[in-house]
């Protein structure tokens, strides 16, 4: 993560804590939304992690596969204490995947829901079916998440922070993205000049080498990711070594990037 944007992210973290008084004189619920989205590999998860460690507050993450309707999610998030955050991965395929796996049960609970009577004739077990189709009416939705996000979840608690995190932005509803729901968007990008630094210091205590002109040459060239550099940077312990490697990395992925361009062009 480029480290002005994280910065950005503090400073907004920071204001938050500190405007108590004005949320509840201007009647709007102490809360904030953070919406990250970005390439795979580029921070999201470490990012809410850290966001947890700065405001040292707890951290939910939020799985769909155990939540079968709106009032079951009701009842999970009404149980979060003040000063937690709630993080909702991969929001954009999220609501896809869970509706896939329960309209298949929901289907196989139907048409096995069968008994025999004494004549051993075979009728419908109508409570069981009333019951399934109950919870169909009643699934998970992306509507029900925000209504209880927007209305009990935000005016029952204090000091709320909500996080959603996706690869592909241009896929979420816009529900999620309209003004007021997600305060700030922040980008999680490739690997850029500014965050290569910061991953060399932490993980070699190094600010300036020899080869740091050839490796900023080269990552202005390709497109890799903080999760990629890192990888190389854990390569070797001594910072020639492991700058090499990243190195030659980054060359046989600019060589692919021309080849690449060559055929498409």
């Amino acid at each position: 993560m480029e480290p002005s944007m994280k910065q950005a992210v503090m400073d907004d973290l920071d204001r938050f804590l500190k405007r108590k008084e004005y949320y509840r004189r201007i009647g709007k619920a102490w809360k904030r939304g953070y919406l990250l989205y970005g390439p795979p590999g580029t921070g999201k998860s470490s990012l809410v992690a850290a966001m947890a460690n700065y405001l040292r507050f707890n951290l939910y993450d939020l799985d769909f596969s155990g939540v079968y309707d709106n009032s079951c999610l009701q009842r999970l998030l009404m149980d979060m204490p003040n000063k937690s955050i709630l993080v909702i991965e991969d929001i954009d395929c999220s609501f896809d995947t869970m509706s896939r796996e329960k309209d298949g049960k929901l289907r196989q609970a139907t048409d096995t829901d069968t008994d025999t009577d004494e004549d051993g004739d075979d009728y419908d077990d109508v409570g069981a079916r009333g019951y399934f189709r109950g919870r169909e009416r009643n699934k998970m939705t992306l509507s029900g998440l925000l209504n209880v996000i927007d209305g009990l979840w935000s005016t029952t608690g204090e000091e709320r922070v909500i996080v959603f995190t996706t690869n592909y932005k241009d896929r979420l509803d816009r529900a999620l993205l309209r003004p007021g729901r997600m305060d700030m968007h922040v980008y999680m990008g490739h690997c850029g000049w500014e965050a290569f630094k910061t991953l060399a210091r932490n993980y070699h205590l190094v600010d300036d080498h020899a080869l740091f002109p050839e490796i900023k040459e080269l990552l202005a060239a390709v497109e890799v990711t903080p999760a990629e550099v890192s990888e190389m940077l854990l390569r070797s312990e001594d910072v020639d070594v492991a700058l090499r490697v990243l190195m030659e990395f980054l060359k046989v992925r600019r060589s692919k990037t021309n080849d690449k361009q060559q055929n498409d062009g």
